[in-house]
C-alpha cells in the first residue's frame, strides 16, 4: 500500500504560516490551513495572543495552492454548546468562507474540527455538508485508506520530539496516510515546534517516497 502524510497547521498564526509556506512550497509540496471565521470573537488565550493573518493573505495562499480551510467559528469547544446552537455556528463559519475565499466549495474541502472533537450529531451535519471532516479517533492520526471520518494527532510540549517520534513509527512500522496537526513554528502558539525540525521530517518523509499532501488532495473528488 502506498504511503501518504498530510500537515494541517490549526488557527492561522500569520508569522507561523507565512514559514510553512516557505518551507513547503521550496520542495514543491503544499500544507492545509485551517484557520477560524471569527477569530477575533475567540476566548482561546494562544489565539488571542497570537497576530493571524487577515483574508487577503488567505487568499493569496489558496491561489498558491494550500488549502485554506474551515476550523471553526471562533475554536468553541461543541460539546459545550446546544445541538442547534453548534451547527448554526458551523453553518455560518461555512458561510463566511465561500464569502471571503474564491472558489471554496464545502462539499470539496475538510472541516478541520477544533479541540479535534465534536458530539457525534456535530460530525453528521458537517458531513453531509464537506467532503471530510478532521478528529482525533484514537488512531495517532493512522488511517488505513482516504475516508470521509478523518484521524489525526497533534502534539504538546516536546512538540519537536513528539513529532519526530510519530513519524520514526510511521516509516518503520506502518503503512496508510497519516494526518499530523501542528499550530504553531518557533515559540508561537500552543504545542509550536522548531521550523528546523518540520524542515528535517519533511525532508525524511520525502526522501522516503512518501506522498505529502493536504487531506483535501488525498481524498477523492477533493481539492
Amino acid at each position: 500500500m502506498s504511503r501518504s502524510v498530510s500537515f494541517c497547521f490549526d488557527d492561522g498564526f500569520r508569522r507561523t504560516a507565512g514559514g510553512v509556506r516557505e518551507v513547503f512550497e521550496a520542495r514543491g509540496v503544499h500544507a492545509a490551513f485551517c484557520v477560524l471565521a471569527a477569530p477575533e470573537q475567540t476566548a482561546d488565550p494562544f489565539i488571542r495572543a497570537t497576530p493571524v493573518a487577515d483574508w487577503g493573505w488567505w487568499r493569496e495562499t489558496a491561489a498558491a495552492g494550500h488549502p485554506v480551510e474551515a476550523h471553526g467559528w471562533a475554536h468553541e469547544r461543541l460539546a459545550d454548546l446546544p445541538l442547534s446552537e453548534a451547527c448554526e455556528g458551523l453553518d455560518r463559519t461555512l458561510d463566511v468562507f465561500r464569502r471571503e475565499l474564491p472558489g471554496f466549495e464545502p462539499s470539496r474541502q475538510v472541516f478541520h474540527l477544533a479541540y479535534l472533537a465534536a458530539p457525534q450529531a456535530v460530525v453528521d451535519h458537517l458531513a453531509q455538508k464537506s467532503l471530510g471532516v478532521r478528529r482525533a479517533l484514537g488512531g495517532a492520526g493512522l488511517n488505513a485508506a482516504p475516508g470521509r471520518d478523518i484521524d489525526c494527532v497533534t502534539f504538546g510540549d516536546p512538540a519537536d520530539e513528539r513529532l519526530a517520534a510519530r513519524i520514526d513509527r510511521f516509516l518503520a512500522e506502518e503503512d496508510g496516510w497519516l494526518v499530523l496537526v501542528l499550530h504553531g513554528l518557533d515559540g508561537e502558539g500552543w504545542g509550536p515546534i522548531r521550523r528546523t525540525t518540520l524542515e528535517a521530517q519533511l525532508d525524511r518523509l520525502l526522501s522516503a517516497g512518501v506522498r505529502v499532501a493536504p487531506p483535501s488532495h488525498v481524498l477523492p473528488t477533493g481539492g
